[in-house]
């Protein structure tokens, strides 16, 4: 399952970019490549998941202000295409991270509900920490590979919230395929470490073999 990920998630992005630039352009829509990439690549693991059968939900309440963006028609019309090109349906929550990109926004530029999302600064703590450790612990650093960080960081939001909720995902058919790949695996538990040291929990297996997919996308790249 995670080679097939891979192996979709490669085929797409090349595609996936094309069609989000020329959206882009026609919108007259001041993006820069680098962004556009970063958006293709999202999207890109999000269609690969779904043709897949590997989806990962996503929280909606950090996304509600994403709605309010000039961009958002843009972007329901950038999915709507993704969805026809591929046959498949994408969430919602596709739309709002689209349209957060193509206005050149982050997410941590946008207004959320500070009752129930996770505060910025630690979120930034625990992704430098946990990067540091992987140079140090397995000799390789991931801090320059920005479309990993922020692909890990939107996939953490939701992942932290659950935790927090106790609301952790209780199945995953992936879980003993996904947890042998071990370079990524190892990773993703010297983030559960970090996060362990920050709120006194830590991700379960299932949860766990999420993270670890978004690391082996990670070493994937580096050495394609």
């Amino acid at each position: 399952m995670v080679i097939e990920l891979k192996e979709k998630y490669e085929q797409l992005k090349d595609e996936v970019f094309e069609i989000v630039k020329d959206f882009a352009t026609k919108n007259q829509l001041d993006v820069d490549d680098t962004v556009l990439y970063n958006l293709a690549i999202h999207l890109s693991l999000s269609i690969a998941r779904e043709m897949t059968g590997s989806f990962i939900d996503t929280s909606s309440s950090q996304l509600s202000s994403c709605k309010s963006l000039a961009t958002y028609p843009i972007a329901q019309d950038v999915i709507k295409t993704l969805m026809k090109n591929y046959s498949i349906e994408l969430p919602e929550s596709d739309i709002a991270y689209c349209a957060m990109y193509l206005a050149n926004k982050s997410l941590l530029d946008l207004d959320f509900n500070v009752e129930s999302d996770i505060v910025d600064h630690e979120m930034e703590d625990i992704m430098n920490e946990t990067l540091v450790e992987i140079k140090n612990q397995l000799g390789y650093d991931l801090r320059q590979n920005e479309s990993f960080v922020q692909g890990m960081t939107l996939h953490f939001y939701p992942a932290i919230e659950r935790l927090e909720n106790n609301e952790q995902l209780t199945e995953n058919s992936m879980v003993k395929e996904i947890s042998s790949n071990e370079l990524p695996y190892k990773c993703a538990n010297i983030l559960n470490e970090v996060v362990e040291k920050h709120y006194k929990k830590s991700f379960n297996k299932n949860e766990l073999s999420y993270i670890t997919l978004h690391f082996g996308v990670a070493f994937y790249n580096q050495d394609a």
